[in-house]
């Protein structure tokens, strides 16, 4: 069977959760089996006309001005499109996976930009899901935001996923992953506005926002990737998690991180937010 992942990478985004003093970047993605694909899009097409969007408008998690869901899309009717938005993807059979990194700490894989080291990282969790989670005949395609800074930028960014794919990473090369990674803007494919959605409003809850995100959150959550132990790094990763570890357990419910085959309770004593997720 053949899996299509929609990806977004967030732009950087300061947090307000005590104990993270740097800007954090994230990349997700949403996991869709082929053969429902088409229906996952057009059921957010379906919402979108039912909700008021005009013909062609995205959907976004922070629309700016020059969007129509800026100001015909707010408030509680705004929480609660996207919570219909990401039933419709759970009732498709969706998966979500993201990555999110704290820039002001070691990259995880020892390249020097945070945003590619969390795309190597993601790139990693579709290969490991599409090989240990399904069976031997999967794989994968990866679509894209395109990035914003004109075709020079989307260049390098393709070359950046074709030699991840290519030369892997430490632990894993990435052969699920059909074809290198495609890209198109996202406002013509309802699926990567989708994988905004799930990218955003985690890095914002993992950054501390707690008025707009929980909710919408806890929409997500089931459809994160876990190893049947744990939902930390694998369906949420906060790179370093081994500083980070604590949140697993305050965000997610996770009892125990996972390190080659030991899990370790949580909360652990020794590090960050022992007590609480806005106790560092």
């Amino acid at each position: 069977m053949m899996h299509f992942v929609f990806a977004d990478d967030s732009r950087q985004q300061t947090p307000s959760r005590p104990g993270m003093d740097y800007p954090l970047v994230a990349v997700g993605g949403v996991f869709i089996p082929s053969d429902a694909v088409r229906n996952a899009e057009r059921s957010l097409e379906d919402l979108c006309g039912a909700v008021g969007f005009p013909p062609r408008e995205q959907f976004k998690w922070s629309p700016g001005r020059e969007l129509w869901m800026h100001a015909g899309l707010g408030g509680d009717a705004r929480r609660d499109f996207f919570i219909r938005a990401l039933r419709l993807l759970q009732d498709n059979g969706t998966r979500v996976v993201v990555v999110i990194e704290d820039t002001g700490r070691a990259t995880a894989t020892g390249c020097a930009a945070h945003q590619l080291d969390a795309t190597k990282l993601f790139l990693e969790r579709v290969h490991n899901y599409l090989s240990f989670t399904g069976s031997a005949d999967w794989d994968g395609v990866v679509i894209a935001d395109r990035p914003s800074g004109g075709r020079s930028d989307e260049d390098k960014f393709l070359l950046q996923c074709l030699e991840t794919l290519h030369d892997g990473t430490e632990y894993v090369k990435p052969e699920r992953i059909a074809v290198n990674v495609l890209s198109t803007p996202a406002r013509l494919v309802r699926l990567v506005q989708a994988a905004d959605l799930v990218t955003s409003c985690t890095l914002a809850l993992v950054g501390g926002e707690d008025s707009f995100s929980p909710p919408i959150f806890e929409a997500i959550r089931p459809m994160l990737l876990n190893s049947g132990a744990a939902t930390g790094g694998v369906g949420l990763k906060i790179h370093p998690d081994l500083r980070y570890a604590n949140l697993y357990r305050w965000l997610l419910g996770d009892e125990y991180i996972w390190r080659g085959g030991w899990g370790t309770p949580l909360p652990q004593e020794r590090l960050p937010y022992a007590t609480g997720p806005n106790r560092p």
